[in-house]
């Protein structure tokens, strides 16, 4: 009866032992499923009517007048990808473009999904533009006080959304000595820029989907509704808001193109 027991005990053991190995081996088969995201690039170029460009290229505008743009940056916040069930799902939280940089590149992880649209804010929405440190982020961000250099006003102001600068002539063949400076802002100028993909896109793990988003510089000064005369209004720099800063986003809000790389 005693090695009974014994063998009973023995067994008992030896279930219990069994069991914990499998719970451990169970939790090390989920830690090895975890699921990878994949990730998104996006390459923003400069185009002037369709033709790619530089900055310091001279360009004849919409009225013949020379212009050479020495300065073009934006913020974008937030960029996001619209996935099958119609939801919005956040893929970057703020960028600083610099079209001074020729082909840079945005790379944002982005969940395993379908995907039919994409879409960014142009400028920076309200709850990050006012009563914001600069010194509050760390230096490598881009709303900090080196990542914002020359892209903020003040804690009421906020920071400058869009600087479109150069220099122009009223007729050709003259020198371009006439200063351009387009500095937009304010909670009042923030635009959403939205794209539908005429295919739908599906993000899978470890892979990457790339885009190229271009930005016509030419469109940013005239469209079907509007257009502006860099003669009679060379600037603007409206960090209390002007109908000027607002007609130039609105411009803006229609100068991109998306296509797949």
């Amino acid at each position: 009866m005693k090695n009974k027991r014994n063998f009973i005990r023995m067994r008992h053991h030896v279930l219990l032992l069994a069991s914990a190995l499998f719970v451990f081996t169970g939790c090390d088969e989920k830690q090895e499923e975890e699921v990878i995201p994949g990730s998104v690039l996006m390459e923003f170029n400069l185009t002037w009517n369709g033709d790619d460009c530089a900055i310091g290229d001279v360009q004849n505008d919409h009225l013949d007048h020379p212009l050479r743009i020495d300065n073009l940056q934006m913020y974008i916040a937030p960029v996001e990808m619209r996935n099958d069930r119609g939801e919005w799902v956040e893929i970057q939280d703020v960028a600083l473009l610099d079209f001074g940089v020729h082909g840079q590149k945005i790379t944002a992880a982005a969940e395993i999904g379908i995907y039919d649209g994409l879409r960014f804010g142009m400028g920076l929405p309200p709850e990050i533009n006012t009563d914001i440190d600069p010194a509050s982020y760390a230096n490598d961000h881009p709303l900090s006080v080196p990542g914002s250099a020359g892209m903020f006003w003040t804690w009421a102001s906020g920071y400058v959304f869009v600087k479109y600068e150069g220099k122009f002539a009223e007729t050709t063949g003259s020198q371009l000595l006439e200063p351009l400076s387009y500095h937009c802002g304010t909670d009042e100028s923030y635009r959403s820029v939205t794209f539908d993909f005429e295919e739908a896109i599906a993000v899978e793990s470890q892979e990457v989907q790339a885009f190229s988003l271009s930005f016509n510089a030419a469109a940013a000064l005239t469209g079907p509704d509007d257009s502006v005369d860099i003669v009679q209004d060379p600037i603007t720099h409206n960090a209390q808001g002007t109908i000027l800063g607002a007609r130039l986003m609105d411009l803006m809000d229609d100068a991109w193109t998306l296509n797949p790389l």
